[in-house]
């Protein structure tokens, strides 16, 4: 009799929509590092530098001669390093990672598939091909943005489920994964959670309570020792428009300008989950919505919200900004599939959005594998060609000299292991801009950032460097060289 029990137990585990899920996940983050491992953008490895040293030193910083508190992610250091300690190579860390998170995205679409009662395989298959074939994630491997679209898609799983502590026990880790998650985070809980019921709000009180307890620890102890509640990025990132006058909220009309094949996908897929949420809006109006038009006008509201508070601060349009509000409206497009799925009239939109992901991940099998550099890129040099230079740099810098970066320094300090210096890796320069800002800021933001600051010291004058490493058009002349698309043959020039 027990041992039947156990076999009966173990078929229906088995059969858990969960494990095949995962499974397929896991397939498609490995299928994705495979292609972009050797042409992850200079950003991934700031965050790789920082995993680095943590794991090979216990020292939080860019690199290991000077502190620093530009980590955006400080969730995606720790597993970076944990992986890192495990294998001992960082690249294969970012590999385990975006495993992690992919496998993530599986589990957590067909638990909410299961909830909402639509068809989990349309759901699973819609959310992680999407995103994992999306140009915008595929071009961003090794950041944090496929483990934040994770985070936010388990707040909406659990709270869709009405399981507020755990819902706040992921917002909390989406808010280490990014601080600016807390937008979306908010109103995915807040909606699902409030929506259902007048008295439903009292299940926020643990909700919250369980984010505050587990995101609040790390970010008093940044604010004390590393001398900023948040990281120094809100400030070095802020900085406002491109040369070109790229903003966010207008650089998707410089990207179809730039990557107009890209760009007809994502929009795409954009207009699609824009759709769905007119349609579940439609419905909540008439008071005939469904438990996946509450779920779907959560994440469609959310993922607006996050782009509006993006598009007011005026920052930059760097591509990973773009990931949370593409994201809800993603899966927002996928649970309108799932749904439709099962009525004739509305079966072709699922195989439309198989067609765009199948279109987004034939681009990217175009021309030589693994990449080299992404679909969309911005670098100034490749990851190989910075980390070749960088090494090159190591060996030419005398011992105890710094060197000041040419104005991206994350592939360059991971080859080189040298002082390498700019914002991102001197807490002081960090804070000397900061000041700068708290200038000419409103009153509102002079007093965020004293708040944030207080901790700091802000009267250490940085520290000069004794070399410079620029950049420089055109392939003659000294150097160690470069050659990208859209800014062509360059040199890195290390000054006498």
């Amino acid at each position: 009799m027990g041992s039947a029990r156990v076999a009966t137990r173990g078929e229906t585990f088995l059969r858990r929509p969960e494990l095949p899920a995962a499974l397929g996940g896991a397939l498609a983050g490995v299928a994705l590092f495979l292609l972009a491992h050797r042409g992850m953008p200079d950003d991934t490895y700031i965050t790789l530098d920082y995993a680095r040293n943590l794991a090979l030193h216990g020292h939080w910083g860019l690199n290991p001669f000077r502190d620093s508190n530009s980590a955006t992610s400080p969730l995606n250091v720790w597993l970076l390093a944990a992986g890192i300690l495990v294998t001992g190579r960082p690249a294969v860390a970012v590999g385990l990672v975006l495993v992690l998170a992919t496998a993530a995205l599986g589990v957590w679409a067909a638990g909410l598939a299961g909830r909402l009662g639509v068809r989990p395989g349309v759901l699973v298959a819609l959310v992680v091909g999407l995103t994992v074939t999306s140009p915008v994630f595929a071009s961003i491997v090794g950041m944090e943005s496929f483990l934040g679209a994770a985070l936010l898609l388990g707040v909406a799983r659990y709270a869709a489920a009405r399981r507020p502590v755990a819902a706040g026990i992921v917002l909390g880790l989406a808010v280490l994964c990014r601080p600016d998650l807390a937008v979306p985070g908010v109103v995915v809980l807040v909606a699902l959670i409030v929506g259902r019921t007048p008295a439903a709000w009292r299940e926020l009180v643990p909700a919250f309570a369980a984010t505050v307890a587990v995101a609040l620890p790390w970010h008093v102890v940044s604010w004390i020792v590393l001398g900023g509640f948040v990281p120094d990025t809100l400030v070095i990132k802020t900085s406002g428009a491109f040369p070109n006058g790229e903003v966010f909220g207008n650089g998707p009309l410089f990207w179809a300008q730039r990557w107009p094949v890209p760009m007809v996908l994502i929009g795409a897929v954009v207009l699609a989950g824009l759709a769905a949420l007119a349609r579940s809006v439609a419905a909540v109006v008439r008071g005939r919505h469904t438990p996946v038009d509450r779920v779907v006008v959560a994440c469609g509201a959310a993922g607006l919200a996050h782009y509006a508070v993006y598009a007011a601060m005026g920052v930059s349009s760097y591509i990973w900004y773009y990931c949370p509000s593409l994201f809800l409206l993603t899966v927002c497009a996928a649970l309108c599939a799932a749904d439709l799925a099962t009525r004739r009239a509305g079966a072709v939109l699922a195989p439309a959005l198989g067609v765009v992901a199948g279109a987004a991940l034939g681009i990217g099998l175009v021309g030589p594998l693994p990449w080299s550099q992404p679909v969309i890129f911005g670098n100034w040099a490749t990851a190989s060609q910075y980390i070749a230079a960088g090494r090159a740099l190591g060996a030419t810098l005398p011992p105890g000299q710094s060197v000041a970066a040419p104005g991206e320094i994350g592939a360059l300090a991971y080859g080189c292991g040298c002082d390498i210096v700019d914002v991102f890796s001197d807490r002081d320069l960090a804070a000397a801009l900061a000041a700068e800002r708290a200038a000419t800021a409103g009153p509102l933001t002079r007093a965020f950032l004293r708040v944030n600051y207080l901790f700091a010291d802000t009267a250490a004058a940085p520290r000069p460097t004794d070399r410079e490493l620029r950049w420089e058009p055109g392939a003659d002349g000294p150097g160690w060289p470069t050659d990208v698309p859209g800014r062509g043959p360059g040199r890195l020039v290390l000054s006498p």
